[in-house]
């Protein structure tokens, strides 16, 4: 079951990935966000972004840790991507998109989890290099998690990316 949850999260970034990516120039970055939600440990994320005006597309992972289980400390890892459309080509750009996730929950025992999160945001760019914005969404997750197969609620990010290249 694992295995085969793992193979579709990959065909899906590499889909997301191929339609997002028109053969012109794009600009590449590195993003640091938070990820933030009540059904889900904040987590700490590190992504690629890669940007190609209207499409954003960040391969990410993350690692966070919570004391929640009566003074056990539980441990989650992320890998995952997420597809934005950006709204508007002005120094604030809005934006829609969805993010999907893979957590490994580490506890009394392993487990994992998958989460995709539709999501709407804004970044903004007071330069071409740099940007900083937030997002917000509905989580909905399905494994093992806190002995729980199905999660739903809100999920929030902020997160601020150095480009490489600085298209305007």
């Amino acid at each position: 079951m694992m295995r085969k949850m793992i193979y579709a999260v990959l065909t899906l970034a590499f889909a997301l990935f191929a339609a997002a990516m028109p053969t012109n120039a794009m600009d590449m970055g590195v993003q640091s966000s938070l990820r933030l939600s009540p059904i889900s440990v904040e987590q700490s994320m590190v992504g690629a972004r890669i940007d190609k005006f209207p499409y954003v597309f960040t391969p990410k992972g993350g690692f966070g840790i919570s004391d929640e289980k009566q003074g056990d400390t539980l441990k989650v890892f992320t890998i995952g991507c997420g597809l934005d459309y950006y709204l508007s080509e002005k120094a604030l750009k809005p934006y829609a998109g969805a993010d999907v996730l893979l957590d490994f929950i580490d506890d009394d025992n392993s487990d994992s989890s998958l989460s995709i999160i539709p999501h709407i945001g804004a970044e903004y760019w007071p330069n071409k290099n740099f940007s900083f914005g937030a997002d917000i969404g509905l989580q909905v997750g399905f494994g093992d998690y806190y002995n729980s197969e199905f999660r739903f609620g809100t999920a929030s990010t902020i997160h601020a990316t150095y480009y490489f290249g600085g298209e305007e």
